[in-house]
């Protein structure tokens, strides 16, 4: 098979093997814990709430997630936004630019382990802005005709602090 041709089986094995993860087809025998509720949040200490001029809303599919923004700079955790599957939620944020990471998954582990075994990792390609007095709105019900672009996360995302 040529290039052309295990690209064209990647993009059908991929969502294939992500959308398996996210509907809980995958054996998992950790214990399993309540995910919290959409629209709660894991923020960074340094961060002063009355920064939070603008939004982020998220549009959640099939999987619970986890939607966390980080300082392109210097790699620090800044907000982690919790939506469950199919919620749509939105939360005051701080406006600038982020480098965006997007976990998703069926059963909650908690902030170490995740999703466990369901666990599905990817990075928004490009940087995201988000401007002041803005609402950045990103729907994870993926299509081909989308502008979110990400890569797979092979490793595991790092712990919440």
């Amino acid at each position: 098979m040529g290039a052309g041709g295990s690209r064209g089986a990647c993009r059908i094995a991929i969502p294939a093997w992500r959308d398996i993860k996210l509907t809980g087809w995958l054996h998992d025998t950790e214990t399993e814990i309540p995910f919290p509720a959409s629209g709660s949040v894991t923020v960074n200490r340094s961060v002063d709430p009355k920064s939070a001029i603008s939004r982020l809303r998220i549009i959640a599919a099939r999987g619970n997630a986890l939607v966390q923004l980080y300082d392109p700079g210097t790699g620090a955790h800044v907000i982690s936004v919790y939506a469950r599957r199919n919620a749509d939620v939105a939360v005051p944020v701080p406006p600038g630019t982020y480098r965006v990471r997007i976990v998703e998954g069926d059963k909650w582990h908690g902030g170490q382990r995740y999703f466990g075994i369901s666990t599905v990792s990817q990075t928004v390609s490009a940087p995201v802005r988000i401007d002041p007095h803005w609402t950045r709105v990103i729907d994870l019900h993926r299509s081909r005709w989308g502008n979110l672009r990400a890569s797979v996360d092979i490793r595991s995302p790092k712990p919440l602090d």
